[in-house]
């Protein structure tokens, strides 16, 4: 494999791993059919309760995990997707 900036032949191929995470979120028809009374209702007579359940509870979000192979180039330090 040679590099396509120098020309090379050292070029090291290496498999990196990547995470995201996305949180989720309530929906907008949630929001817009009732969301929009119960919160600020809870908020506004349960501010303790709701404020201890907000605070502990479980965190909603998913997580991806992609994995790609990346080729450097030893010389000029070149790196592009395999």
């Amino acid at each position: 494999m040679r590099c396509p900036r120098c020309g090379s032949t050292q070029v090291a191929i290496q498999a990196v791993t990547e995470t995201t995470f996305k949180t989720k979120r309530k929906s907008l028809l949630y929001w817009l059919t009732i969301g929009w009374l119960i919160e600020p209702l809870l908020w506004i007579f349960l501010t303790l309760p709701k404020l201890f359940f907000e605070l502990f509870k479980p965190h909603r979000f998913t997580a991806k995990t992609t994995t790609k192979k990346l080729a450097i180039c030893q010389n000029c330090g070149k790196s592009w997707r395999v």
